[in-house]
């Protein structure tokens, strides 16, 4: 009678072990599989964020850049970061909680998630700071050079 309890207590956690094996096996294909679906999909998912990326730029751009561009004011270190995760969050907001898990998932982790967002916000706003002063140049070259000097017309 004891051999017979001793016994089912062994084929009882040989059989959760098998179960525990089986459930960790299959997590781990699901994974497998999940991963080469993002590989295969990568410039699909890609897309979707890079619309996402410059849609949010374009509304920071709009509320918070280009005041400070009518102003003539440079952005301050302080506002550019409160203004740049600004932009993560808006971004997130504008992907969703479904692709922003799977963002995420993508990237590994939300800081590399986070970290190219921010290299993005960076890159697009010292490209529109060069732009604006190489515009501003050029309108002021191409004023001096059209208009008639001030010894031209006395």
């Amino acid at each position: 009678m004891l051999i017979e309890e001793i016994t089912q207590i062994f084929m009882l956690i040989g059989a959760f072990s098998f179960l525990f094996f089986v459930y960790f096996l299959a997590i781990s294909i699901f994974r497998h599989f999940k991963r080469i679906h993002y590989m295969k999909n990568f410039s699909d998912y890609r897309a979707i964020l890079e619309y996402n990326m410059e849609k949010a730029y374009d509304m920071i751009h709009k509320e918070h850049i280009l005041t400070y561009s009518l102003d003539a004011y440079r952005i301050d270190e302080e506002d550019y970061d409160k203004i740049s995760k600004e932009f993560v969050r808006l971004v997130g907001k504008l992907c969703g909680p479904v692709l922003l898990k799977e963002f995420i998932f993508l990237y590994g982790s939300i800081e590399n998630y986070t970290f190219n967002l921010l290299e993005y916000f960076s890159t697009r706003y010292e490209n529109d700071e060069i732009r604006n002063q190489a515009l501003e140049q050029i309108t002021e070259s191409d004023i001096d050079e059209q208009l008639p000097s001030y010894k031209e017309t006395v």
